[in-house]
């Protein structure tokens, strides 16, 4: 087991919920409704669990410990997964922003909401397949077996303020329900994503 496993485990998740938002898009592409229930928590995952739970343990443990292993941030595959982390929370505030007007009706807002959630659905799947088959590799060879234990140790920490240590399962269990309302193979998913990309899913 090294420090990179649970973060690929925790991937799965969040595609599986990328998949049902961009599901959701596409519905609301048609209609010109959202279903205001999976945004809201779609939304709610994705503060939770990818960004406070998961991108948490990334930003505050692992990038630090590739860049203590000599791996720069600026120009550097840190800097760039920092980079997109933030254009993430930029697409997320946009559909929160105008998730109540889209919910009324405005065209304009229900316009952003799927863009935005298209846009972040982009990013995030494109992110996850550089991290898990670019830099997670990279972690899995120059980190030492004692910092794989450390890290791994240190992510139990890793909880967002106001959570406690099992609402990482309970996000996950949110995840199924929105697979489930929206006809998702959670494992499927995750199939996919190698096969696009040619790389392997641990």
């Amino acid at each position: 087991m090294t420090a990179t496993t649970s973060l690929r485990r925790e991937h799965e998740a969040i595609l599986a919920v990328v998949s049902c938002l961009r599901a959701a898009c596409r519905s609301a592409q048609t209609s010109g409704r959202i279903d205001a229930l999976t945004f809201r928590q779609a939304i709610e995952f994705i503060r939770g669990y990818a960004d406070a739970w998961h991108h948490a343990k990334e930003e505050e443990h692992l990038f630090p410990a590739l860049e203590a292993m000599g791996l720069p941030r600026d120009g550097g595959p840190v800097g760039v997964m920092l980079h997109e982390h933030e254009l993430g929370r930029a697409h997320v505030r946009a559909m929160a922003d105008n998730l109540e007007a889209a919910g009324r009706g405005s065209a304009a807002a229900v316009d952003a909401v799927i863009r935005n959630g298209l846009g972040y659905a982009e990013l995030l799947e494109a992110h996850i397949r550089k991290e898990n088959e670019i830099l997670f590799e990279m972690a899995d060879r120059v980190l030492p077996c004692e910092e794989h234990a450390r890290l791994d140790q240190a992510y139990a920490t890793a909880i967002p303020d106001g959570a406690d240590a099992d609402s990482g399962a309970r996000f996950e269990e949110l995840a199924v329900v929105l697979c489930e309302r929206w006809k998702i193979d959670a494992e499927e998913v995750v199939r996919s994503q190698g096969r696009r990309f040619g790389g392997t899913h641990r």
